[in-house]
């Protein structure tokens, strides 16, 4: 299979934005939705923040999942839980219950995000993975410019609940999709499944891992609190921000993904994670919604340059034979930033009154970014070096 866009690939990419959608939808609003029902903004965030912490935990099984069963089986499996976890928001508020339907729905995105990497990488051509990969990337960012304004506007019209309803039924959608791939169930090699350390983490993908994870960083600070953060500026119009975020993503990966392949990964992720440490120190800085939308921009031509490299580099790392530990190993640096950056923002922002708590969980994210570059140009210029003189010998 040498071109790229064969219909399996296109299909697996349908799929994934189908379940973008589905998380996008809500994941601007969960934190405001908690507190519309009562529950206090600190424990609001510890809620949201269960769903990666839960990914976490089920990160490294997922991997061994993704590389030792069938993806196609795996992605609906994960649909499920998917669906039952935004359900059951629709209808309690019992923070007991709130937590269990957290916890199910971050298990179902543990073994969702791993499954449809390691599926898209078997139909797309070892010579474009980074332009594979980025293009699955461009179908979220393509999510992301309407799924959030389309979440808050069925909010505001029908009322949360009613948009939890809708992101379940986009998993549902989803799954009748991989009914169609039914044919494209892959034959694996049948071994015996162990949980062997190796089997479960990618050491090779480790330091890419901890560089990314500063990018979930921001992800979380942004998903669960600039909602908020413009309420309290008095900025209106703030899904705008998705919008132009997601265009700006849509100009970046799929270039950089070509600029990868082409020329190497030091050439995206520099330039990446410089864009997006001035976004943050920038974001905590505007009062007004342009200043905000400038800094989006900014921000999401960074990510949309340096995430999907640095992606595609844990699976190089690997191999495509571990391509599914690769990608939950990658992850695991996710889960853990994108799963404590509400519960950190949160405590800054019920500490600290005012904008000034804002402020300071961007100025963190920004921080966190500057010390990931530090360590990768450590890897790449001084690592990299002397690697290269011992090869030589």
């Amino acid at each position: 299979m040498k071109t790229l866009w064969n219909r399996y690939y296109i299909t697996t990419v349908l799929i994934n934005v189908l379940i973008s959608f589905s998380f996008y939808m809500v994941s601007s609003i969960m934190s405001k939705h908690l507190v519309n029902i009562g529950i206090d903004v600190a424990v609001a965030g510890v809620i949201v923040g269960l769903f990666s912490i839960t990914s976490l935990v089920c990160r490294p099984f997922s991997g061994i999942l993704a590389d030792t069963f069938s993806n196609v089986t795996l992605l609906k499996i994960s649909n499920v839980l998917m669906a039952i976890g935004l359900m059951g928001f629709a209808f309690v508020s019992d923070v007991r219950l709130l937590v269990f339907f957290r916890i199910i729905n971050g298990a179902g995105f543990a073994l969702l995000g791993t499954s449809v990497i390691t599926l898209a990488t078997r139909f797309v051509p070892d010579d474009r993975r980074g332009e594979g990969i980025g293009y699955l990337g461009l179908g979220m960012a393509l999510t992301s410019a309407v799924a959030p304004g389309f979440g808050i506007m069925i909010a505001d019209w029908l009322g949360m609940n009613v948009t939890f309803i809708v992101a379940s039924l986009m998993c549902v959608l989803a799954i009748v999709m991989l009914l169609l791939m039914n044919n494209a169930e892959e034959k694996k090699e049948k071994k015996n499944f162990k949980l062997s350390l190796k089997d479960m983490i990618g050491v090779e993908a480790i330091p890419y891992t901890l560089i990314a994870g500063g990018f979930s960083f921001v992800n979380g600070i942004i998903a669960s609190y600039l909602v908020l953060y413009a309420d309290e500026l008095g900025v209106a119009g703030i899904s705008t921000y998705f919008t132009v975020c997601a265009v700006m993503l849509m100009i970046a990966r799929p270039m950089s993904g070509k600029i990868m392949d082409r020329k190497g990964i030091k050439y995206t992720v520099i330039p990446g994670m410089i864009c997006t440490i001035i976004s943050m120190f920038m974001l905590g800085r505007v009062t007004g919604l342009i200043a905000i939308l400038i800094s989006g921009a900014i921000r999401s031509l960074g990510q949309g340059a340096a995430q999907p490299s640095l992606q595609v580099g844990c699976i190089n790392k690997c191999g495509k034979e571990r391509s599914g530990v690769a990608t939950s190993t990658y992850y695991l640096g996710g889960d853990i930033c994108q799963g404590t950056a509400p519960m950190i923002g949160g405590l800054i922002i019920g500490k600290v009154a005012g904008l000034q708590g804002y402020r300071l969980s961007f100025d963190l994210s920004g921080v966190l970014l500057i010390i990931g570059l530090v360590y990768f140009i450590y890897l790449e210029f001084v690592k990299g070096k002397n690697r290269e003189k011992r090869d030589d010998k």
